[in-house]
């Protein structure tokens, strides 16, 4: 009984530096991050995608170049090669974003509260405030789109 309490302490305190690199504990209280919270049919990835991905998800210090989790950039300039056309990890048998099809593609589905669409995997972002609504659609309709680089 002592053992196991001293090995599930031990795997406790090893874990911590895992969450605290990539969380974002500052996270804001504002679920738009500051962002704007609006629905845009056509979005661009560089003036309505790009800044919640830098803000929400490279910032936050998980997908930067030095940490790049799970090999997954999102700073501005290499996000999108990141992402389109390309596998995904963790055995989920999914492009990360598959052009024109965003219910096959695995950001859209890890962003969202179901975790039916991403079984075993948090919910990103991870340790922070989710997405708006409207920002999970408009990645969404980026993704249906074509997830053009504009």
């Amino acid at each position: 009984m002592k053992t196991t309490r001293y090995v599930l302490a031990a795997a406790a305190f090893l874990a911590l530096p895992v969450v605290y690199a990539c969380a974002d504990f500052s996270s804001p209280e504002d679920p738009t991050g500051g962002l704007p919270d609006v629905l845009i049919a056509n979005p661009s990835l560089n003036t309505d995608i790009q800044p919640i991905f830098t803000k929400r998800c490279a910032l936050g210090g998980c997908h930067t170049p030095a940490e790049a989790r799970v090999g997954l950039i999102l700073s501005a300039g290499v996000a999108r090669d990141s992402l389109v056309n390309v596998p995904s990890v963790d055995g989920v048998p999914l492009m990360r974003v598959l052009p024109g099809d965003h219910l096959h593609s695995f950001l859209w589905r890890v962003l969202q509260p179901d975790s039916t669409l991403h079984p075993g995997l948090p919910r990103m972002p991870l340790a922070a405030t989710p997405l708006t609504t409207n920002q999970i659609q408009n990645i969404a309709n980026w993704i249906d789109e074509g997830a053009p680089n504009n």
